[in-house]
This record gives C-alpha cells, sequence and structure tokens, in this order.
C-alpha cells in the first residue's frame, strides 16, 4: 500500500517536471499561425499583431501563414493534420463551426482534431441598406419584408459565412423572407450594395461604415447587444425591433488535438498579457473588435454554444454544399 502511495507521488512528480520542462523549453523554433483566409482581412490582421507580439515576447518567430479556399476548409484542414507540438495553430472565426454543418465533409472535425487555447476578440456585424430601400430601422425592414415576402434581396460576402447565417436568423427570428445572392468577397458585396442591385447586407463596421459616412449607404444596426463605440449612432437590432437579439462575428485560437495542455497555457497566458498593453487593445477596438479573455476552458464552453447555435440556423436554411 505504502509503495502504491509513493509510486504514485512519484508520477505525479514526473509529469510535473515534464511540464515544467515543456515551458521552460518553448518554443524552441518558429511557430506558424495558419489562417485559413486571405491576406488582408481582419482575421488575418489580428493573428498578424498576435504574431508579432508573441515572437517579441518568447524569442522565436511566430509566422502568420495564409491558407484560403473552401470558406475556411483548406487552411483547417492542413492545421487538423500537422504535428501536435505546439509548432502549429489555428487562427479562427465562425466559419469552421458553421461549416461543420454547412458542408457535407468540410474534412477535419474540431471536436477531435483540435484543442481550444481560447478566444482572441468578438466583433458586431452591421445591416447596412442601399439608400433606395425605404428603410431606416430593422423595424422598417421586417415591415417591408412582411408586405411583399419574397421581394428584398440582400447580399452576402460568401454562402454559409457567418455574415450570411445572421441575415438567416434575423428571417427566422422576424419570421420574414429575404432573397439571398452570395458574392465573393466583402468588396464585391459592398459595391453591389452600393449600385442598387441589392438592397440589404451584412457586413463589418469597419467595411461599412466609411460608405455610410459618405451617404453611399445607410447603417440599420449592429448585431451586438450592445452599440459599438466606433459607430455609437447607431442602434442595435435588440433596440430597434428585435429585442433579444444578438450574434457576433469572432476570432480565436486552436492547436491540433493532443497539444501538450501546458503549451496551450503557455500560449493563452503570453496573449492575455499581450492584450494588457492599451496600445494593442486600442488597435484591436478600431477594427471594431473588443480584446478577449483567452482562456482555454471557456474557450472550449463557447465552441459548444456557437455550434448549437448555427448549425440549427444552417438546419432551418436548407443552405448545403456537398464537398
Amino acid at each position: 500500500m505504502r509503495f502504491s502511495i509513493y509510486r504514485h507521488i512519484l508520477i505525479g512528480l514526473v509529469y510535473f517536471f515534464l511540464a515544467f520542462a515543456a515551458k521552460a523549453g518553448y518554443p524552441e523554433k518558429s511557430v506558424r499561425i495558419i489562417v485559413p483566409f486571405p491576406p488582408g482581412g481582419p482575421t488575418d490582421v489580428q493573428a498578424r499583431i498576435i504574431a508579432q507580439k508573441l515572437s517579441e515576447r518568447l524569442g522565436q518567430n511566430f509566422i502568420v501563414e495564409n491558407r484560403s479556399g473552401a470558406g475556411g476548409n483548406i487552411g483547417t484542414r492542413v492545421a487538423a493534420s500537422s504535428p501536435a507540438d505546439g509548432y502549429t495553430i489555428l487562427f479562427m472565426t465562425p466559419a469552421q463551426v458553421i461549416n461543420m454543418t454547412f458542408y457535407s465533409n468540410p474534412g477535419y472535425d474540431l471536436n477531435t482534431q483540435f484543442v481550444p487555447i481560447g478566444l482572441i476578440s468578438t466583433a458586431p456585424a452591421m445591416l447596412l441598406a442601399n439608400p433606395k430601400l425605404e428603410a431606416t430601422t430593422i423595424a422598417d425592414v421586417i415591415r417591408l419584408a412582411k408586405a411583399s415576402p419574397g421581394t428584398i434581396v440582400y447580399a452576402s460576402s460568401g454562402a454559409g459565412l457567418s455574415t450570411h447565417l445572421m441575415m438567416e436568423l434575423i428571417m427566422k427570428t422576424a419570421e420574414i423572407k429575404l432573397i439571398h445572392v452570395p458574392y465573393r468577397g466583402s468588396a464585391p458585396a459592398l459595391m453591389g450594395l452600393i449600385a442598387g442591385d441589392t438592397s440589404l447586407l451584412m457586413d463589418s463596421i469597419v467595411s461599412g461604415m466609411p460608405h455610410v459616412r459618405s451617404g453611399a449607404l445607410r447603417a440599420i444596426a449592429v448585431t451586438s447587444a450592445k452599440r459599438s463605440p466606433i459607430a455609437p449612432d447607431v442602434p442595435t437590432l435588440n433596440e430597434s425591433g428585435l429585442p433579444g437579439f444578438e450574434a457576433l462575428t469572432w476570432y480565436g485560437l486552436m492547436a491540433p488535438a493532443k497539444t501538450p495542455l501546458e503549451v496551450v497555457r503557455v500560449l493563452a497566458n503570453e496573449i492575455n498579457i499581450i492584450f494588457k498593453d492599451p496600445e494593442i487593445s486600442k488597435r484591436f477596438l478600431e477594427m471594431g473588435s473588443e480584446p478577449a479573455e483567452v482562456h482555454p476552458e471557456s474557450f472550449a464552453k463557447f465552441l459548444k454554444t456557437e455550434a448549437t447555435r448555427w448549425q440549427e440556423v444552417v438546419r432551418q436554411s436548407g443552405a448545403k454544399i456537398d464537398e
């Protein structure tokens, strides 16, 4: 019995020192951060800010590698098949959660092939309208849609993206029918809206606000529970016609399954320290994003909640890609 107790203590000490060694030695070489979207977008920009600061703090290069395509699936597959040693991590958005249902075969399983590092930031989207649409609030949009079902056309930056699914959630919540026209990216969707080819678009605040200020577009509402500090005059959907509505774009970090827990915690702790720098927080807020508390366990719970919500919206919308 006594030998058994000593054996358990010894094993515990071995694991403790191994964990300590992992923390003390990591990273010993360059780390790649896979961004499964093109350069220049908000996911890429946030990843590069984090990469630069991690490089400075940990003394090794954190290199952003853009692997875009298939709505984020290509880069996510690369990360899923990478060694679980802490030297490949994935920058993710709601797209990967949505794609688990939206694609018949996304090529990865978030639940079994990844471990969460933490939520990085959250950002509301903004519902934009062409000024020719006689609507200044979401209540006006709902009234027009119910008066003429299936006649109002809305654009999206791509089928299956979170901004597309936010519009599906609005339709579900308000019990209205709109016509969806997907574009290949935010820029062409905005141009189509400005030209009057479509009437509505859910997009990022940063992308939409310059056109709102110029008068080319009208801001209907933001999707957060409270108003955005970079668009304080724009009401929320919650306060202007859809009580209780809240849907956010978010950014997070994952690592391949079986990545050492101590490595995961080193990365989470370091990013939390980075976010204590007021200049970094300011840069995120200027992009319309609010830095989050980076914590593996809370991010795991958050992902489950997001999966439940968006999987139901995808199923009700009937949207699906066979791949």
